[in-house]
């Protein structure tokens, strides 16, 4: 019986960044850099999609997306930038493509 590894939060919203999914809940600031910024106004609803891809079952709120991009932030995957709602990806998780 194989398991299916779980799609983590980073590849949720690089997948999401990179098909221009959802552009009005969050979208690339630098993309060769990996900078991306999440909409104040739209927020809720991307975590909630966060929450259903997941398959939670208590609903998905920002504040506990932000809490898990904390702690992306000390494995250093993923970094807070001095912007709001403004977040950077490690260079070794973007695809070569975005690095070009």
């Amino acid at each position: 019986m194989r398991t299916r590894k779980k799609l983590r939060l980073y590849q949720f919203l690089l997948g999401l960044l990179t098909r221009g999914d959802m552009r009005e809940c969050v979208w690339w600031v630098e993309p060769g850099a990996g900078v991306f910024q999440f909409s104040s106004k739209h927020k809720e609803l991307l975590a909630r999609r966060w929450g259903q891809q997941k398959g939670n079952r208590k609903r998905m709120t920002y504040q506990k997306l932000a809490r898990a991009l904390r702690n992306y932030a000390k494995t250093g995957e993923i970094r807070k930038v001095k912007r709001k709602l403004t977040y950077q990806f490690d260079s070794a998780l973007l695809p070569a493509a975005r690095r070009a």
